[in-house]
């Protein structure tokens, strides 16, 4: 079955594609695996589209779909920066305060994805222990501009910049900081 997944694909036409994903999304969905009704289960699965399961797993749509698509093997748009054919950010210098901010937690998109585990609830979780003057630096193959965005409406300063062919370095650190370091 030839499948374009979607935030509005259904998870019962997904796990009927791709049958071998089901472990990865109970995983990501533990409210769904810990329902113990077979036809009840079925019936969640039928009326649930991704997009409305990412927000049952915490997550922005478009990063979940594109996790999914990831586990998948599913191709990405050749014009996009990152997984979901997501519009490049436009390259910015790397703020004074992503040079100078010791990074607290280092967070590997690529090997998180490759286990099935979406890194944005990470790098939430991770953001919101920073002290002053610390920072979560994510390393990844593309460019996370949803999850850029996503910290950012949450009130968090966040850069991101392609270090080498292929190695974005994304930095995240609380909106108020006491230490005079300004940029963004």
């Amino acid at each position: 079955m030839n499948l374009r997944i979607q935030p509005e694909t259904r998870l019962s036409v997904l796990l009927a594609a791709h049958p071998e994903l089901e472990p990865r999304l109970m995983t990501a969905l533990p409210g769904i695996a810990a329902v113990r009704s077979e036809a009840m289960r079925r019936s969640l699965l039928e009326g649930t589209t991704l997009g409305q399961a990412a927000h049952l797993a915490g997550l922005p749509a478009p990063e979940f779909v594109s996790a999914v698509r990831a586990w998948a093997g599913e191709e990405e748009e050749e014009a996009a920066c990152g997984p979901g054919g997501h519009v490049p950010l436009p390259p910015t210098p790397r703020p004074d305060w992503a040079a100078q901010f010791t990074p607290r937690f280092h967070i590997s998109a690529d090997e998180m994805l490759a286990a099935g585990v979406h890194p944005a609830g990470k790098v939430r979780q991770c953001a919101s222990l920073l002290g002053p003057g610390e920072m979560v630096v994510l390393i990844s193959s593309f460019c996370p501009s949803p999850l850029i965005q996503m910290m950012r409406q949450a009130g968090f300063e966040a850069w991101t910049g392609e270090e080498a062919p292929g190695r974005w370095e994304s930095c995240f650190r609380r909106a108020t900081e006491a230490d005079g370091i300004t940029g963004s």
